[in-house]
């Protein structure tokens, strides 16, 4: 927990830099009228019936742009937005993104005493592609519960990021979860845009951070998904109430089945299925969820104390 907390201090002192990066003004018109990008204001005058479409797009009689930079190729009389990076026109689908690597002339910027002459920038670098086979009268961004993911789908095709992730795609739904992005189909199980290999659409079954299927069981994290052996017709998540709604139920890292307990995934050596329980936050345990206990140890964060 000790280096937890400090990668927590490390970054407090990034967020301010991360956000004053994050305000940008992109497109826009000063007085209702002078178009500019960021700062700077565009000279139209060879621009002809130059318009601007979002903060990110604009168009002109020949071209579209992204940010300033000329998408080649794009046809700007039936040029269309269509979330999270996608657009297309008559002919094609595309898919831009830009990746922006964070610079600084000191090593000291990551410490808690900033240096006077500290100087931080950005560079951004414009990643454009055409989405291969995508159709654009059938290709449409898909959509968790009103909010736009990084998933296209067209009449043939599940995509991600702009790139194919399975031919002929069908029966195709987000899984119920709060926290993360788990996308079904009839024949895989996908996590972030990556396939689970080992998972078993027809039996998979997601909690909170854990999730089951008729052979193996999952632990998912912020990169690639943990999976285990369990014995997963009696795996369960071990769950505490909300502190702010005693009615709801939370799922903890800890979970059991007929044979060991878990914590994030991993089985905690010696440890009792049978007797295992969690322990109320109090002095010791430093969050809701953290401790448990059978009838030999007690728990902290999966570690006996």
């Amino acid at each position: 927990m000790e280096s937890t907390n400090q990668s927590l201090m490390k970054y407090r002192w990034i967020l301010p830099f991360l956000f004053l990066l994050s305000c940008s003004k992109g497109y826009h018109y000063k007085y209702w009228f002078f178009p500019y990008y960021e700062d700077q204001k565009i000279d139209t005058s060879e621009r002809r019936n130059f318009k601007i479409v979002d903060k990110e797009f604009a168009r002109d009689e020949k071209n579209v742009y992204y940010k300033e930079t000329t998408l080649p190729g794009v046809e700007p009389e039936t040029f269309r937005i269509l979330e999270k990076g996608y657009f297309s026109d008559r002919k094609k689908v595309y898919f831009v993104s830009t990746h922006l690597n964070i610079r600084t002339n000191s090593p000291k910027a990551w410490l808690i005493i900033i240096p006077l002459d500290l100087k931080i920038w950005t560079e951004k670098k414009i990643v454009f592609s055409v989405v291969e086979k995508a159709k654009p009268e059938s290709f449409r961004v898909l959509d968790r519960d009103g909010i736009f993911t990084d998933y296209g789908l067209d009449e043939d095709r599940l995509y991600y990021l702009g790139g194919i992730l399975e031919e002929n795609a069908q029966s195709i739904a987000f899984l119920q979860s709060f926290f993360f992005e788990v996308l079904k189909t009839k024949n895989s199980i996908y996590y972030n845009g990556n396939r689970i290999r080992e998972a078993d659409p027809n039996t998979f079954e997601l909690f909170d951070r854990y999730a089951k299927d008729r052979k193996r069981c999952y632990y998912l994290t912020s990169g690639e998904p943990i999976s285990f052996s369990c014995s997963s017709e009696n795996f369960v998540v071990l769950k505490y109430s909300n502190p702010l709604d005693s009615k709801i139920s939370l799922d903890s890292d800890y979970a059991k089945d007929s044979d060991f307990v878990f914590w994030k995934g991993k089985a905690i050596p010696g440890a009792d299925p049978k007797s295992i329980q969690l322990i109320p936050e109090n002095g010791t345990c430093p969050y809701y969820g953290a401790c448990a206990e059978d009838r030999n140890r007690k728990f902290k964060e999966g570690e006996a104390f």
